[in-house]
C-alpha cells in the first residue's frame, strides 16, 4: 500500500514549505546563468537532505529532491522567458 506525503502526519507542511521553497529559489534564481543557480540549489538541497531523509527515508527522499530541482530550474526558466516576453 502507498500512502501519498499529504496523507501523513506533517506531509501538508512538508509540501507547504517545500512549495514555498521552490517559489522562492526560482525567483532568485531568475536570471542567474544556470551553472550558478544549480550550484547554489544544490547546497540548499544538501543542507535540507539529511532531516527529509529522517522523515521519510533515503529513497523517497532522493526522488522528491529530484523532482524539487527539476520544479525549481523548470520555474526559473518560465519566469526568464516570461521577463524575457515582456522586453
Amino acid at each position: 500500500m502507498t500512502v501519498q506525503l499529504k496523507d501523513v502526519p506533517g506531509g501538508p507542511a512538508l509540501i507547504a514549505r517545500l512549495t514555498q521553497a521552490m517559489k522562492g529559489l526560482s525567483l532568485l534564481y531568475a536570471g542567474t546563468p544556470d551553472e550558478k543557480a544549480q550550484a547554489s540549489l544544490k547546497e540548499y538541497v544538501d543542507a535540507i537532505r539529511p532531516d527529509l531523509v529522517a522523515s521519510v527515508g533515503a529513497n523517497n527522499a532522493n526522488k522528491m529532491l529530484e523532482a524539487f530541482t527539476s520544479a525549481v530550474m523548470g520555474e526559473k526558466h518560465r519566469i526568464e522567458a516570461a521577463g524575457a516576453s515582456r522586453a
